[in-house]
């Protein structure tokens, strides 16, 4: 089996802050779910995590480091991530459109990326 990371791209980074606390417990549930399915198949590597709003952006230019807090070469939000297996990147891809993201992002995407074996 290889290991895939999923990114989620998209999605309302406002959506906890506005979110009822039963809302919020529905969704929590619905990757719960989610996830316990991935791990009973052997599927789940890491559930992985949401991410915090903002960050930085470290390229080096002329031998030094620019630190950019705005980030506006990020064109997508990068909500989180999780780790799964599959054997191939047709089954990965066919075990992310489960993933509870799409169903909650209409506008959101998945992006499934085989990890480098070394």
């Amino acid at each position: 089996m290889t290991d895939f990371l999923l990114l989620y791209e998209g999605g309302d980074k406002a959506w906890m802050l506005n979110a009822t606390p039963e809302e919020i417990q529905e969704v929590m549930g619905q990757w719960g779910a989610w996830f316990e399915e991935l791990e009973k198949t052997g599927n789940l590597r890491s559930p992985g995590s949401a991410l915090s709003p903002g960050g930085a952006l470290l390229r080096v230019a002329d031998g030094a480091i620019e630190t950019d807090q705005s980030l506006p070469e990020v064109k997508e939000l990068i909500g989180g991530y999780s780790v799964i297996a599959a054997e191939s990147l047709e089954a990965a891809v066919e075990l992310a459109s489960g993933v509870p993201f799409l169903r909650n992002n209409p506008t959101g995407s998945v992006v499934v990326r085989p990890i480098l074996q070394m």
